[in-house]
């Protein structure tokens, strides 16, 4: 037995060092490319959550884009690492890659469901169209989002119910989170009260009225009717979306109350 080996070793020892040789380098190769490409992810996701403008919202939406290629690269690299290592060894790749192919193909056409969600998972993170806390209606189902992945997208909705929705099948979104919504309040007070007296006590009234969710100074417009028994104006201004109602409400309870103490005729 060892003369058969010592025999096959000095038949076969160039092409043993060789593969050998070659299999290191393409660990060694697998290894810095690993290295430098989540370096460069890294550099790019710390040169992006750098900038100031970009809120902390952004931020965990880039650091998650981040892990995703990170994961990609790796297993991108992990199969063609082992592809050239079998081609070292001088295995024949032709039925390994026929295999590969056919396999690949019977998982793309079970799991196609799953890739569309995951693609839409990402361009939902990419392009920001909601996070999590956000009040959003997606596809009729009002609520607050609770979760955000790469497949599936969780909401509470008005009832308390956790509706789960497949990133692929969110289609139209409503944020009522971002920009600025209106806060309109109708106020009718007696015509016997007199114009110009209903005009300046709600402007009074309404100076003294303040909120911190309010992005604008209230406004006093109106009349906004011919009615002849009363004047109707309307107070208006600006505020998150979802403080908006909130507002309104504050705001009735305030011209309310002054109304009461002060005795003006609301109608």
């Amino acid at each position: 037995m060892p003369e058969m080996l010592m025999r096959f070793w000095e038949r076969q020892s160039d092409a043993i060092l060789k593969s050998a040789l070659q299999v290191i380098l393409i660990v060694v190769l697998v290894v810095v490319a690993r290295w430098v490409g989540g370096r460069i992810v890294l550099l790019i996701t710390r040169a992006l959550t750098r900038k100031i403008e970009i809120s902390e919202r952004r931020q965990a939406q880039i650091k998650t884009i981040g892990a995703l290629l990170n994961s990609v690269l790796s297993y991108v690299l992990l199969f063609v690492g082992i592809l050239s290592v079998l081609g070292a060894l001088g295995i024949n790749l032709g039925p390994v890659l026929a295999t590969v192919g056919v396999t690949g193909l019977a998982i793309s056409l079970g799991a196609q469901q799953i890739v569309r969600d995951v693609l839409n998972g990402f361009f939902i993170l990419v392009e920001d169209q909601f996070t999590v806390g956000e009040e959003v209606t997606i596809d009729g189902v009002h609520g607050v989002v609770e979760t955000v992945g790469m497949r599936i997208t969780r909401i509470r909705d008005d009832q308390g119910r956790l509706v789960t929705f497949a990133n692929s099948s969110i289609g139209r979104v409503v944020n009522h989170s971002r920009g600025k919504a209106t806060v309109s309040v109708a106020v009718g007070i007696a015509a016997e009260y007199g114009l110009s007296e209903a005009r300046a006590w709600l402007y009074e009234t309404v100076r003294a009225f303040s909120h911190p969710a309010l992005h604008s100074e209230l406004e006093v417009l109106g009349p906004r009717t011919l009615d002849t028994t009363r004047y109707t104006f309307e107070i208006r201004g600006s505020a998150a979306p979802s403080q908006a109602e909130i507002i309104a409400d504050a705001l009735r309870e305030h011209l309310l109350l002054k109304a009461k103490a002060e005795g003006v005729p609301l109608g």
